[in-house]
């Protein structure tokens, strides 16, 4: 489940930051990739903070789940707050831009999920 949402950020960050690059050129490209790997490392690290709970009864599920949305918001809002701070020459509208449009990716991986 989280290797297909992961697969789509990551499609749709390709799309999008070849998009921007033919429209805008390499800085608009740039930017963009990198807000969007900024929220598709949260995806990454969700998988990791849930596979640090074994098990499958109700409350190891339950634990998992919170283990992986803390791991996420951690990751994805460090590194969020990182790129804008730090001195990287990324535009901010567009790396912003690039982090919402990587969050897309969950409810248009749901119908992907469904068919399984």
């Amino acid at each position: 489940m989280i290797a297909v949402v992961a697969a789509v950020q990551a499609a749709i960050l390709g799309v999008i930051a070849v998009l921007a690059w033919w429209m805008s050129g390499a800085e608009m490209a740039q930017s963009i990739a990198a807000g969007g790997g900024c929220a598709w490392a949260g995806t990454l690290a969700y998988a990791v903070g849930q596979k640090l709970v074994p098990g499958r009864s109700a409350s190891r599920v339950l634990w998992s789940h919170l283990t992986g949305e803390v791991a996420k918001i951690a990751v994805a809002l460090g590194l969020l707050f990182w790129g804008l701070s730090a001195d990287r020459g990324f535009a901010a509208g567009p790396f912003l831009a690039g982090f919402i449009v990587a969050l897309l990716a969950y409810p248009l991986a749901m119908p992907l999920l469904k068919s399984k």
